[in-house]
């Protein structure tokens, strides 16, 4: 199947008024990031049923493409960094996905099997892997880039279509449906921002004055890695950031010493220190959980052996059932059933361990 080139909203807008509304369309985008804080979305490649079309996103226009992601249920791959670059480029998130690395898990396979893998097992093609890794905003993309990206999506269709017999025969449709919009729920919820000193590497090891001045912070650092489209890491490094935080000095000397670049001292010092004297001031949130203790230890395992038991009855990989993080939050709080213990686990998982506990 050859693919074709679009590169002007004209045709985008003659190619989605053929398309039937809701009909589903298989996807799959190449974007970069390495130095920017919101993903640059370099191209989509859109298999409609009948044609493959890579659609260069610098060239056409958000207001164009956008009828793409919000009438049409998009049948992607691993799709969480695809939702985001989507966003960022258009502003919104899709209206409606299906997942087939999700589908795949329901099914009984790996929870991360790869794209490749799913199509040398269904398929018995094996896809190059070359051109993943390679610049995709700069033009012309190579023959080695297109092809790549063609074949991202070209046989999506039929993988698709015997995942979806697979989960249909099992009765796992639901299911299916239940995870991929917990996932696209979870992809548009906004950080809050009180919450962006957990995300900090070592934060959890913080005595409460450093919590109280990282929790200060933390999301002035993610604004500004916002407002200036750059890595949060390019603004301040998370070691900085806790060498602040953990400072008793608020001068400007104090900055240096912590290794921030002078570049950095000039344009943000006197931010950083009205930011430190505002930590002083607030009440430190509480800390993050600690290692489970000798009694969490031991329910895990029980716990984990009966998760065990359960995914070999249902045919499915463990660590699909039960993350390890659900099962610690389960054992701390079993009063606060954690979201994606809900729904088509409830029955299967939850209700028994919370029976166990």
């Amino acid at each position: 199947m050859a693919y074709l080139w679009c590169d002007t909203d004209d045709a985008i807008r003659s190619w989605l008024a053929d398309l039937a509304p809701g009909s589903p369309v298989y996807l799959d985008t190449e974007f970069m990031r390495e130095r920017t804080y919101w993903p640059q979305l370099a191209l989509v490649q859109v298999h409609d049923g009948q044609s493959i079309r890579l659609i260069d996103t610098t060239r056409v226009s958000a207001e164009a493409l956008s009828p793409l992601f919000q009438a049409h249920t998009l049948v992607m791959h691993a799709c969480s960094e695809d939702l985001e670059a989507v966003a960022a480029f258009t502003g919104h998130y899709p209206a409606r996905i299906e997942d087939t690395q999700i589908a795949a898990a329901l099914g009984g396979e790996d929870m991360q099997l790869g794209y490749q893998k799913i199509v040398q097992m269904l398929m018995g093609v094996e896809l190059p892997k070359g051109a993943t890794r390679t610049n995709w905003l700069k033009r012309p993309l190579s023959d080695e880039q297109l092809h790549y990206a063609e074949d991202d999506v070209k046989y999506l269709p039929e993988v698709a279509a015997q995942l979806h017999d697979r989960l249909a025969e099992l009765g796992r449709l639901p299911w299916w449906q239940e995870e991929c919009d917990r996932l696209l729920a979870q992809a548009s919820k906004e950080e809050k921002p009180e919450k962006a000193w957990r995300s900090v590497k070592g934060a959890a090891l913080l005595p409460d004055h450093a919590r109280a001045a990282l929790s200060v912070l933390a999301p002035w650092r993610n604004r500004m890695a916002r407002e200036r489209n750059l890595p949060k890491s390019f603004v301040i490094k998370d070691a900085q950031l806790l060498e602040l935080a953990r400072a008793n000095r608020t001068d400007r000397g104090m900055l240096a010493d912590v290794g921030l670049h002078p570049k950095c001292i000039r344009r943000d010092g006197e931010a950083l220190l009205a930011l430190l004297e505002e930590g002083r001031t607030v009440t430190p949130p509480p800390p993050l959980p600690g290692p489970p203790d000798a009694r969490e230890k031991k329910l895990a395992k029980t716990l984990r052996g009966k998760v065990g038991q359960v995914a070999e009855q249902v045919g499915l990989k463990p660590d699909v059932l039960m993350r390890r993080r659900w099962l610690e939050a389960l054992i701390r709080h079993p009063e606060r059933v954690p979201e994606p213990l809900t729904g088509w686990r409830e029955d299967i998982i939850t209700k028994p361990l919370l029976e166990l506990l």
